[in-house]
């Protein structure tokens, strides 16, 4: 049986969370670390207390922070973002620079 959470208030939420993990240390950004300001967001998701699976509430959150590591992306000028209406989503494409980015870092 999954692990059961019952939503808190919603949290307060603060642009400095995004340098936090929700271990309380520095952000280092690596794959499946989670932000403190993803977590709480993630909360606000749901109803203030009711009871919610605690892995649905985990892939909220990893779907926030990658959303908060794709826009980076896109605010440094590695990716491309755009709407497309036949597919109902956010489409994301390397730039010029974030090709660049790619070799250096493969």
């Amino acid at each position: 049986m999954d692990e059961v959470v019952r939503i808190p208030d919603h949290p307060p939420v603060a642009e400095w969370m995004k340098e936090t993990n929700i271990q309380g240390n520095a952000f280092r950004g690596e794959l499946g670390e989670i932000s403190e300001w993803a977590a709480r967001k993630a909360l606000w998701d749901y109803p203030v207390g009711t009871h919610q699976d605690l892995g649905e509430v985990t892939q909220r959150a990893q779907e926030i922070q990658m959303g908060l590591a794709l826009n980076d992306m896109v605010d440094q000028g590695l990716l491309d973002m755009e709407w497309s209406e036949e597919q109902g989503e956010m489409l994301f494409s390397l730039t010029p620079g974030g090709k660049e980015w790619r070799a250096q870092n493969s």
